[in-house]
């Protein structure tokens, strides 16, 4: 049947028979790339070939098994064999027994259907014709080949959502409509007849997922984690291990170093998640940090103890079932199955681990329908990279690509500078974005360090005048500066989410600065942890013992007294440390803030916090530099007396959060969401780009990320003395200096 693209295979040395003699012929001898890639080509164009096939057929069909770890693959490992039994199969006739047979029409006559059946790209199938995937699971159910729209849809939109076989990318900047477009063509494939045991949605996360189902109510929709769950459920009992029980297990199985960070499990639940969801090798993250000795021993015996209680935990949710997917290939053909055609959300945020289960999981046809935006990866301490969408075709052989290029969300004003942004990065696709929204403004404002979050409240409650709360967003690169912000509305109150709580008053740089803060309010009466904690920081490279009988003194005078007793070392530090308090005391006097001002500038305890961030930090939380200035732009808001201080902050941070209210957030939180009116807040130096990141490009994408959120109105602060140097690369480029015309000799 021409019109089916059929192909055939035969044995070597057949003769092809009367019709075939001129159609190009294939040599198959193994699973090559090259043989692979030529064998899609046809599948997926429907041109007939003959296959000259020179592996055994019964050896072809034998599953395959994967026994190494997961963490030694690379994502586009896949199974060769298995992908080339498919391209011979699917849509060929057989022609080893002499009259060629088409056995995807014979197993639909035992279902007592008599029409053509189909083995190309479902997409793209002649009309009328029942698809061989409905007869393998026992259907009769002739697909269309066009579904009605419920939605009327841009071309652009509609383009991707008619897409035709094969892998598609879809690259859908912020405000583009993805969330429609992956409904949409969800809806599309199932009104197209599309059984639901063979169509899976993947959305990013639970609240994603909600999202999708609210739109299109019974659709399959999942998350990867779910999905995950699901697969390793089918294959043993298990459940989801609670925290402490992580944390529990994890404790018996380390030692961890003794640092001055709070918690010294979470760098080993850090390295646990670069493993299984990076992909990386236990001894070579163990190597490239100094946080986490005896990880590399502790990974494998960590799984075993999980498995044996029948626990499994976030991360353990997506390496289990890449586990279980390599080794069972009963297990991975009834995944398969269901994923026969794959749609995959926020494909930009596919770690490693993420798109390896993706590619097993949408093999060996790889009918999958990537949406992301290239520009919006932001989480790559976690492992993702803009390289997945921009070298789709990588991984995907002979995929299509649509681009959506309308911004519906945002006003001209951010787009465009947006745009300026991230034409800067060099990893990226290309794009002409152009607004529909025309009104609307983006602008920027400064402010002293001091008065910043004073200045981001009255701008809120600018917005409030025409806003309800639920539709302003004050967000910052990272949680912790925010902490000034909330403290003011909650003062003033206006109702708001918590951004942070009184925990943050335990981590480390603010914990010791506030020790030092009791210090020096009482010199006659010190409190022991106190005066351990800021003997610590910074380190005065003293014995532990001797650190021990320090902080045992309960004045000030008493510890001066004891440090002249000691060896000259410990005797100068001991009097360094006192006249620090002496300082600072004086520093006190004039306000809270220019105590912390002074404990920042004028001791070392600021190059001791960021010696803490050197040593493992992610950027993708809070620093302790973040840290001590936020709790310094917290004086600054501050009016009361010096003592009263730390209990002020404690209530406020301790006022339930309204989360009806003005949303206080870090970028990374918000992404896909977007209110009204948003306040971007700390558009400073060191914060954008983060001065803990090596990845430029990546802070750019965060800052668009950002600037994306808001529909109508954008307000970018930054302080008057330190502003972001990205503020400029949004700006359009200055146009290049006219060339001086050569005068012409005479």
């Amino acid at each position: 049947m021409q019109s089916f693209g059929r192909g055939l295979v035969l044995l070597p040395g057949q003769t092809a028979p009367d019709g075939w003699q001129d159609v190009k012929r294939v040599i198959v001898r193994a699973p090559t790339p090259e043989v692979l890639s030529e064998l899609t080509d046809h599948w997926l164009q429907r041109l007939p070939l003959v296959v000259e096939l020179h592996i055994p057929i019964a050896e072809l069909r034998q599953p395959e098994i994967c026994e190494e770890e997961p963490y030694l693959l690379e994502p586009d490992f896949e199974f060769a064999r298995e992908r080339l039994h498919f391209l011979v199969w699917a849509n060929n006739y057989d022609g080893t027994r002499g009259e060629p047979i088409w056995w995807h029409g014979r197993l639909a006559q035992r279902l007592g259907y008599a029409g053509e059946v189909d083995g190309g790209p479902r997409c793209d199938m002649p009309q009328g014709a029942l698809h061989r995937e409905s007869v393998e699971l026992g259907s009769v159910r002739v697909t269309q080949p066009e579904a009605v729209l419920e939605l009327e849809l841009a071309p652009d939109q509609s383009a991707a959502v008619r897409h035709r076989g094969g892998a598609a990318r879809v690259l859908a900047p912020a405000g583009s409509g993805k969330t429609r477009v992956l409904t949409q063509r969800l809806a599309y494939l199932l009104g197209c007849g599309f059984e639901k045991e063979r169509v899976t949605a993947l959305a990013y996360n639970r609240r994603a997922a909600l999202e999708m189902r609210q739109r299109l109510p019974q659709a399959p929709v999942s998350t990867l984690h779910a999905l995950g769950y699901a697969l390793l459920r089918r294959d043993r009992e298990v459940r989801v291990a609670e925290e402490r029980e992580v944390r529990a297990l994890l404790g018996r199985l380390v030692k961890p170093p003794p640092l001055l960070n709070q918690d010294p499990l979470q760098p080993y639940l850090e390295a646990l998640q670069q493993v299984r969801l990076g992909l990386m090798d236990p001894e070579a993250v163990e190597e490239s940090r100094d946080d986490v000795p005896g990880l590399a021993a502790a990974f494998p015996q960590y799984r075993r103890e999980l498995r044996r209680r029948g626990l499994v935990d976030h991360d353990e949710q997506i390496y289990g079932a890449l586990e279980l997917l390599l080794r069972n290939p009963e297990a991975r053909k009834q995944a398969q199955r269901s994923c026969t055609h794959l749609l995959v959300d926020e494909f930009q945020d596919l770690t490693p681990a993420f798109l390896l289960l993706v590619r097993l999981l949408c093999a060996p046809a790889y009918q999958v329908f990537g949406v992301g935006d290239d520009d919006q990866v932001i989480y790559g301490y976690a492992g993702a990279t803009p390289d997945y969408l921009v070298h789709f075709g990588r991984y995907f052989h002979r995929s299509s690509a649509y681009i959506l290029e309308t911004n519906y969300r945002c006003p001209a004003a951010i787009v465009e500078a947006a745009s300026h942004l991230l034409s800067r990065n060099k990893l990226r696709v290309a794009k002409r974005i152009q607004a529909i929204q025309q009104e609307g403004t983006m602008q920027l404002e400064f402010a002293s360090a001091a008065a910043c979050a004073l200045k981001a409240v009255e701008q809120v409650e600018f917005y409030l005048r025409s806003q309800q709360a639920s539709e302003v967003a004050v967000l910052a690169r990272v949680n912790a500066v925010l902490m000034p912000v909330q403290l003011l509305l909650v003062q003033r109150g206006v109702p708001c989410s918590r951004s942070v709580d009184s925990n943050i008053l335990q981590r480390t740089g603010i914990r010791s600065a506030l020790a030092y803060l009791r210090l020096v309010l009482h010199p006659t009466r010190f409190a022991q942890a106190d005066l351990a904690d800021a003997l610590r920081r910074p380190s005065r490279m003293l014995k532990r013992e001797l650190l021990e009988k320090a902080s045992r003194c309960r004045t000030r005078d008493d510890l001066w007294k004891w440090g002249m007793q000691q060896d000259a070392w410990p005797a100068s530090q001991i009097e360094e440390f006192v006249d620090d308090l002496r300082l600072l005391g004086k520093h006190l006097n004039k306000g809270v803030a220019e105590f912390f001002q002074a404990l920042r500038q004028q001791t070392n305890f600021l190059q001791a916090l960021d010696q803490l961030d050197r040593s493992g930090l992610g950027v993708s939380g809070n620093s302790h530099r973040d840290d001590l200035l936020a709790l310094e732009q917290c004086a600054a808001v501050y009016e009361g007396p010096a003592a009263d201080f730390v209990g002020w902050v404690e209530e406020m941070l301790d006022r339930p959060g309204d989360e009806s209210g003005v949303r206080l957030s870090s970028v990374h939180r918000v992404k896909g969401q977007e209110w009204p009116c948003v306040v971007l807040y700390g558009v400073n130096g060191g914060m954008f780009p983060h001065r803990l990141s090596e990845d430029e490009e990546e802070e750019r994408r965060i800052l668009h990320v950002a600037i994306t959120r808001a529909r109508r109105h954008c307000v970018l602060l930054a302080e008057q003395t330190n502003p972001s140097p990205m503020l400029a690369e949004m700006q359009p480029p200055a146009p290049a200096a006219p060339k001086k015309k050569k005068k012409k000799k005479k």
